[in-house]
């Protein structure tokens, strides 16, 4: 008589512990104001395409039913009614859209929308410390409720760039670089992308540009970079003047296949990943 097989009693996958959804949640805005939600809010205006980003990757899309004219992601985005620019709003067509939420990362137009009776939140665009989109992400996920999500993604963004750095280690020295935004502007150590460059061990040739500025063809040949990233396309390897500098020479110059390294989102991660395995190909896959 054969031995019955044994009884295997299956072991429960452990599970992450979902994050409450904690109401009321306060912020503080850039002009120090506290805003308490009580509830989240169904109806969102944002005027910035990293919101828009953060609210669709935490599953509340839906919630946004107006943006500014220049959010491209996701593709569900499209569908969502267009009310201006950031410095040109649409105060009317905002207000007809009945918002319980406007949010806006510059405050030129904070009092017309609060005239309006509209309730605002005003956060200046990211433009220092980058490992401030997770606490971004946990922030609309208190907002918005969706805490467990947001943790997740937060959890993950962190989790991603501290692999860099382990990868990168501490003693590597990598090339000088030059970022091209379009006509030779570039950005400074001051900024968001700087932090980048520093993280992934670049040299900044702008190290004496403040914010962004627009430097000559000469002193790009005279820094002679190792690295150029052309952020809109490679308009610099047939620019008469520079096809001498080594970035040319070697064929180094990277163009982004997305616009993930220009808005401060959760695909923010994902354009830094793909810098680094250009840079360095032999340490990341």
């Amino acid at each position: 008589m054969a031995t019955p097989p044994p009884t295997v009693t299956p072991v429960p996958i452990p599970r992450p512990i979902p994050t409450p959804a904690l109401f009321p949640y306060t912020v503080t805005d850039s002009n120090g104001v506290d805003l308490t939600f009580n509830n989240p809010p169904e109806r969102i205006v944002a005027y910035d395409s990293a919101v828009v980003e953060i609210l669709f990757a935490l599953g509340e899309g839906d919630r946004v039913v107006g943006t500014h004219d220049f959010v491209s992601y996701p593709p569900a985005a499209a569908d969502i009614v267009k009310l201006g620019g950031a410095f040109n709003v649409n105060l009317e067509a905002t207000v007809g859209l009945e918002p319980d939420l406007v949010f806006i990362f510059s405050d030129g137009f904070l009092a017309d929308f609060e005239r309006a009776g509209l309730r605002v939140f005003y956060q200046e665009t990211l433009n220092d410390d980058f490992t401030k989109i997770a606490d971004n992400m946990r922030m609309w996920g208190r907002i918005t409720g969706a805490t467990s999500k947001a943790e997740a993604l937060a959890a993950d963004f962190e989790e991603r760039v501290s692999r860099i750095v382990a990868r990168l280690g501490v003693d590597l020295v990598g090339p000088s670089v030059f970022q091209d935004e379009g006509d030779l502007w570039t950005p400074g150590p001051d900024t968001l992308i700087a932090e980048v460059f520093e993280l992934l061990k670049l040299q900044n040739i702008a190290q004496d540009v403040e914010g962004y500025a627009q430097i000559s063809p000469e002193v790009i040949v005279e820094r002679n970079p190792e690295l150029v990233i052309a952020s809109y396309g490679d308009t610099i390897s047939d620019r008469p003047g520079l096809e001498g500098i080594n970035a040319v020479k070697s064929g180094r110059v990277y163009v982004p296949q997305s616009d993930a390294l220009s808005v401060p989102g959760t695909r923010y991660i994902e354009g830094i990943e793909a810098l680094a395995r250009y840079v360095y190909p032999g340490l990341f896959e």
